[in-house]
């Protein structure tokens, strides 16, 4: 992992990029999703010493999914970071907690969580798996839908989208959702992303760090 985040593809070593007074928000996938964030989070903090731990939020990536509970954020984080920073669920119907980060070609207004847009440091995690109408999960999923707003959550899985004969899995030239995804995650692009690949014991077999 510290390998990989010293060594990223398209940036900086993410050290390099972060300062002591950044604001770093590091965004995870929820419970629905068997992303190990118990291992990277703790990796992504232990590459950044100098950082505060009052500096970092970890913003649980929920989409339109419920919140998880407290319970749920300690055994997704682990009892250590849970404990000493801050952890948040994203809420994709509070309007208050969005912000307005641009428009897409076809007039979409993407809106994405205030706390990662308003960050000085953004970081996103994920694992690549094929996805049955994205293509692919990971990358800018995070962002879209993640941490999206509902109205343009709704936008990115109506019927058009998702009823594309590039929908599909495995796909991405011309897909429409991977689409949407990559080009609203550029709107507020993610200043380094981590991903990996798992096996079927939800083991880490692959990191692939650096640019979304």
């Amino acid at each position: 992992a510290l390998r990989s985040f010293r060594r990223p593809t398209g940036t900086r070593p993410l050290r390099d990029i972060v300062s002591r007074d950044d604001r770093v928000v590091i965004v995870v996938s929820d419970i629905t999703r068997p992303l190990p964030s118990g291992k990277i989070v703790p990796w992504l903090l232990e590459e950044l010493p100098h950082v505060p731990r009052g500096n970092f939020t970890v913003l649980i990536g929920c989409g339109t999914h419920r919140a998880c509970t407290d319970s749920e954020m300690s055994s997704l984080l682990g009892d250590e970071i849970y404990g000493t920073v801050r952890c948040v669920n994203h809420d994709a119907f509070d309007s208050a907690g969005l912000a307005a980060v641009g428009t897409l070609g076809d007039g979409t207004e993407v809106l994405l969580n205030r706390m990662y847009a308003e960050a000085d440091i953004r970081i996103t995690t994920g694992f690549i798996e094929p996805h049955f109408f994205a293509g692919f999960s990971g990358g800018p999923k995070a962002v879209m839908p993640g941490i999206a707003g509902i109205r343009t959550i709704m936008r990115f899985h109506d019927a058009s989208m998702i009823g594309h004969g590039a929908a599909a899995w495995g796909v991405l030239e011309g897909n429409p959702v991977y689409e949407m995804a990559r080009d609203g995650a550029l709107l507020m692009k993610p200043d380094f992303s981590v991903n990996v690949t798992l096996n079927r014991n939800h083991e880490i077999t692959g990191f692939y760090c650096g640019d979304i």
